[in-house]
């Protein structure tokens, strides 16, 4: 009987506590309050859900501005960009914000034919205008059509495009740019001009119809900025080899660029120096050094002038302490003295031989004159390193041009052979 009472109240008191389960449960379901009887609780309560919902899309779409943001390329720049100079082109990320009775935070990009979107408004086409012009014409319409209290049009991130460049250098082709680089930038992307570039009269070819000539020079030796100029969306660089039509020569020096150079008419060492800014430089004018034909020919400057001839290599050394390596080298110029470097090691620091080049055959100059290393014996500051062609490549040279004379004997041959039957 005992037992029975007992499962009896344990059985009742489950069920009681079961009940008061489901009543909290039926609370917690409860979504709706109920009507209170007030005129305009129901309009108070759709008001209310329309600005959350605002809020909340506002968030989620600087959360997705943020997010683009992030995800964007990073371009290198050399500096805040020049308003004034900076061209707008097709896919230029632009950053349109709004704050007035619609707010608006999005990003927007140029479209191929240089249209900006406004949000809520239409196109606004800025392609081919100044930053600073594109802008003013993207925020008189902004200022049009929403008239708000503040507003603001950022340029955060700058497109990438195709520019090709051929002639003298090492890989010609199309090459991917973005719209802050520079001549430079594209000609070290092709692998570097050759050795027999002419940098004084680069040629760009614009989408435009204009053609600039450019003589990058006085970027090397003056830092000249306004000579690196920038590249522009399908521009064609063309680097011309050096005019060889009186013949060729090699200049190396400190603060010059150093290599090939076309020999003009009646040139003179100092014409060439005035030409090459070397008086302004730190140069030892009274030991200008001519290799002509293996000899050494000491010029000096400052009483004394001589004229160039073709083949001819000047060196226009620096009073500072260096070594100057030039011929077949890639980078030839003067590099400073270490004490206890090889010739190999200043060979290494001019970029290394040529193809054309060679380490087993090089000549030294000391003071004018050519000598020869021993075994314990250093270089010593002011001396001259030339690299000179293989042994092979001049048989190779050689082949090529008896090859060419023989061939176009043959040519010469057969024609007369034709006309005489």
């Amino acid at each position: 009987m005992l037992k029975r009472n007992y499962i009896t109240m344990i059985i009742l008191f489950s069920a009681l506590l079961f009940g008061q389960a489901l009543d909290l449960n039926k609370i917690g379901q409860q979504s709706k309050p109920a009507d209170l009887g007030v005129s305009g609780s129901s309009a108070i309560q759709t008001g209310a859900s329309q600005i959350r919902n605002n809020i909340e899309k506002l968030k989620t779409a600087q959360q997705q501005a943020s997010q683009r943001l992030q995800q964007l390329q990073y371009t290198p720049l050399d500096g805040v960009i020049d308003g004034d100079k900076y061209i707008i082109g097709p896919n230029d990320m632009l950053r349109i914000q709004i704050w007035s009775a619609v707010t608006i935070d999005e990003l927007v990009q140029v479209t191929p034919d240089g249209m900006a979107v406004i949000p809520g408004y239409g196109p606004v086409e800025i392609g081919g205008l100044t930053w600073n012009d594109g802008k003013k014409k993207i925020l008189d319409e902004i200022e049009k059509a929403y008239h708000p209290k503040r507003f603001a049009v950022t340029l955060v991130a700058v497109r990438v495009f195709w520019a090709n460049i051929t002639g003298a250098v090492e890989l010609s082709g199309s090459y991917q740019l973005g719209a802050t680089q520079r001549l430079w930038d594209l000609v070290q992307l092709a692998g570097g001009a050759d050795g027999i570039a002419d940098l004084t009269n680069i040629e760009i070819f614009r989408n435009t119809g204009e053609t600039l000539t450019v003589d990058i020079t006085p970027y090397f030796t003056d830092g000249d900025i306004d000579a690196n100029p920038y590249i522009f969306d399908g521009d064609v660089v063309f680097l011309p080899p050096v005019n060889g039509k009186n013949g060729i020569i090699q200049i190396y020096g400190t603060g010059i660029r150093n290599g090939f150079y076309g020999l003009k008419n009646d040139e003179t060492v100092r014409n060439l120096a005035q030409q090459l800014g070397i008086f302004t430089q730190a140069s030892d004018f009274s030991n200008v050094q001519v290799l002509r034909d293996n000899d050494m020919i000491i010029v000096n400057m400052l009483s004394e002038d001589i004229p160039l001839q073709k083949d001819d290599i000047i060196i226009f050394p620096a009073h500072l302490d260096s070594i100057i390596v030039g011929g077949l080298v890639l980078n030839g110029g003067a590099f400073p003295y270490y004490p206890g470097f090889s010739v190999y090691a200043y060979i290494a620091l001019a970029g290394g031989p040529s193809d054309k080049g060679s380490e087993a055959r090089i000549s030294i100059y000391r003071n004018g004159k050519k000598i020869l290393l021993g075994k314990d014996d250093m270089l010593k500051p002011g001396d001259v390193i030339i690299v000179h062609h293989s042994v092979f490549d001049r048989f190779k040279d050689l082949f090529e041009s008896i090859a060419k004379v023989v061939s176009a004997s043959i040519s010469i041959y057969y024609l007369i052979d034709r006309l005489t039957k």
